[in-house]
């Protein structure tokens, strides 16, 4: 086999056997009750991209009435109205829709939807590897292709009806185009074909999730940056131009139904009281006692909810800054905290997800990659460095929960390859005493993550919730023998759930 033909057999064989993994894992999750769950769990985030797809595909793009979830704990709080009133109206959407439109393409048919999800999450593996191999060589391209294809929570979330993987799509998208355009003749037509892209990335991200917001300063300041530099600020216009347009439907459409013009969510105020008042739980979803008196008192404007969820806190503040150091610590927790759909549920029925890479076992090599990459000053890292800390700070507004603080891996494992890359090349060069640190270091890390830093007992990563859907499943579905065995099952390991 030829020096040329060699590498193109390898990405063949590597696209047909991570395909094979996710076509796997669908099938595994849809024998199961999984494939009900999205319309069972009624009160989940699930559910209600459901419903909120099924009135896009009867009301039309503009969807002027917007499907918003009205739960119990919501309704203990306030009447609906006087949510709509907090939230700005009712025809403001719940949160950035893009998701919620492609799902309505395919609202009746489930099962494509999935394999679409399947092939953006295949997506997301592919960029990872493109933009690790653009930064930081071939070899370390591929140790990030594998531990992406490997890594567990990609599986888990690629399945059910919710956002997450299409913006975890657009943003290993937007690092490979960025990384790219840095590195290009600004005077080439590459680069403006690149400029082009990278604005439709950053205004499809914006539909696609909130964080983009506090993307698009930081990277349109660092590539005003790089246009002073080099004179051409010609693919500046070509960045601002593209996310014009790719945000110019929703301005649109906000228009014509009376919503504020670039507004794409409404939930900042809820999301950010429940992760930050003085009764929030650094790592797990929970309702704050605060919720509704801290709504009333700021009527749902930004700031005056900042105001008073600060001032929560008995110590004020300072107990509010204490407060963001036990969500930082949660980052590294190996504990996957869940709250539509728990990873250890999950398991039970993909053995992709059971015996595939956890968060935890990235985290030690990818924290020593970041802090080798600052120390070797490797420039071409810039944009994982500049990414990074806003990544953090969106999760930091509300609870890092397991499908949140995975964005995060988007980051880490380019970083985590890079560590590995250079671990290989010093045995490579017999450097056995560099190579023996660095073993030692990855165990150290480990031995952290799943001592001093683990916050929730191990005994206590299961919840009932699940095993009662699936019980009620079984019995919509006439089985009742299997429901039986359920409910047996939960009155074994959660003596309390069914009281």
């Amino acid at each position: 086999m030829d020096r040329v033909s060699r590498p193109w057999w390898w990405s063949g064989l590597a696209a047909v056997l991570v395909v094979l993994l996710y076509g796997f894992n669908i099938v595994c999750c849809q024998r199961s009750v999984l494939a009900l769950f999205d319309s069972a769990a009624v009160h989940s985030d699930m559910h209600a991209n459901l419903l909120w797809a099924e009135s896009i595909a009867e009301q039309g793009w503009l969807n002027p009435k917007p499907y918003h979830p009205s739960t119990d704990w919501m309704s203990s709080i306030a009447p609906y109205s006087k949510w709509a009133q907090w939230w700005g109206g009712e025809q403001i959407f719940q949160q950035s829709p893009l998701y919620a439109y492609l799902l309505s393409l395919l609202v009746r048919r489930q099962l494509a939807m999935r394999v679409l999800q399947a092939l953006i999450s295949i997506s997301t593996c592919v960029f990872i590897a493109l933009f690790t191999k653009r930064i930081t060589g071939q070899r370390t391209g591929w140790i990030a292709f594998w531990l992406s294809a490997l890594y567990a929570p990609f599986y888990l979330y690629s399945w059910p009806f919710l956002r997450d993987g299409l913006g975890w799509l657009l943003t290993a998208a937007l690092l490979w185009v960025l990384a790219e355009l840095s590195q290009a003749d600004w005077a080439s037509r590459r680069a403006s074909w690149l400029s082009w892209t990278t604005g439709l990335l950053l205004g499809l991200g914006v539909l696609a999730k909130e964080s983009f917001q506090l993307l698009i300063p930081m990277v349109i300041t660092v590539l005003a940056w790089l246009a002073w530099k080099r004179k051409n600020w010609r693919n500046m216009a070509w960045v601002v131009l593209a996310i014009t347009v790719a945000i110019s439907p929703l301005t649109i459409r906000n228009w014509i139904v009376g919503a504020p013009l670039l507004s794409s969510s409404n939930r900042f105020a809820e999301t950010f009281v429940e992760g930050n008042s003085a009764t929030a739980s650094p790592y797990k979803a929970t309702i704050p006692v605060e919720m509704g008196s801290i709504l009333y008192k700021s009527q749902g404007r930004i700031l005056p909810v900042i105001r008073e969820t600060v001032e929560s806190h008995p110590s004020g503040l300072r107990g509010w800054m204490w407060l963001q150091v036990l969500k930082l610590g949660a980052l590294l927790d190996p504990y996957e905290s869940p709250d539509n759909l728990s990873f250890y549920f999950v398991e039970r029925f993909s053995p992709l997800v059971r015996f595939g890479l956890r968060y935890w076992m990235i985290l030690p090599a990818s924290f020593a990659g970041l802090i080798l990459g600052i120390w070797r000053r490797e420039t071409a890292q810039l944009w994982v460095w500049i990414f990074l800390p806003v990544t953090v700070a969106t999760l930091l507004v509300g609870i890092p929960l397991s499908r949140y603080r995975q964005s995060l891996m988007i980051l880490l494992i380019p970083c985590a390859a890079f560590f590995l890359g250079r671990v290989s090349n010093w045995i490579r060069n017999r450097d056995f005493r560099r190579a023996s640190a660095a073993v030692f270091g990855l165990l150290a890390g480990w031995g952290l993550i799943l001592g001093p830093l683990a916050s929730q007992p191990r005994e206590d990563y299961e919840r009932a919730s699940e095993y009662i859907l699936e019980a009620q499943i079984y019995h919509r579905l006439g089985d009742d023998e299997k429901a039986l065995a359920m409910i047996k099952f939960i009155r074994q390991k959660f003596p309390s759930a069914l009281q």
